[in-house]
């Protein structure tokens, strides 16, 4: 069986086109790790995702902290002394407890240790004067040119609508007087007056 020309010519072509089809395996072949590891770096560089799918929160700067300012020079003895005599001044002269009203401005302070100043209590008022001891908490009155009451406790409003509220101004006075180097430890027998009296009066046992 002869062969015709254009089969022989096929026939050479054949083996051409193999070598055409294993060339470009090999190609393909090669290029696969190069494509692989630039996807592999691809997913490197990419930021990952929230596992929630949420858009992270972006940072918050922390502001600066502002340093204190420095405390003032704290005042001088003198200062200080100064200072509650301006508050004293600035002060009202006549303070309210209860149905009496004392004049605050006046106190006056004994040797003993007793502190006299003028009351007014009611309406029409009825003055006199009024002596603290402070280290036993009691009071005494003279009302106008009368005697001195004997020593005794404070009445509060509950014990006495005419002049209850003496605890209170007791307590108000004595918490915020200058304490006494030597305090006496007994009220004196006679309380004292916040102005000379026109006659001797009569004076009270020690409380």
């Amino acid at each position: 069986m002869k062969l015709s020309a254009s089969s022989r010519f096929s026939l050479s072509l054949h083996p051409l086109r193999a070598a055409s089809w294993i060339g470009a395996v090999l190609l393909v072949l090669l290029t696969l790790p190069d494509l692989a590891s630039g996807h592999a770096l691809a997913q490197q560089e990419a930021p990952p995702e929230a596992e929630s799918g949420e858009t992270p929160a972006p940072a918050v700067a922390t502001p600066a902290v502002e340093a204190a300012p420095e405390p003032a020079d704290a005042p001088t003895a003198r200062e200080r002394e100064l200072l509650e005599k301006i508050r004293r001044l600035k002060a009202p002269r006549w303070r309210s407890f209860g149905a009496c009203q004392y004049d605050w401005t006046a106190w006056r302070l004994s040797a003993k240790g007793v502190r006299t100043t003028n009351f007014r209590c009611g309406d029409p008022p009825i003055t006199g004067n009024v002596a603290v001891f402070c280290p036993s908490l009691r009071i005494s009155r003279q009302v106008a040119d009368a005697q001195w009451e004997s020593w005794r406790l404070p009445l509060s409003l509950s014990e006495s609508a005419a002049i209850g509220g003496e605890d209170q101004m007791v307590a108000n006075l004595c918490a915020n007087a200058r304490p006494l180097a030597n305090p006496a430890s007994e009220a004196p027998s006679q309380p004292g007056a916040a102005k000379p009296a026109a006659k001797p009066a009569a004076l009270p046992a020690a409380p």
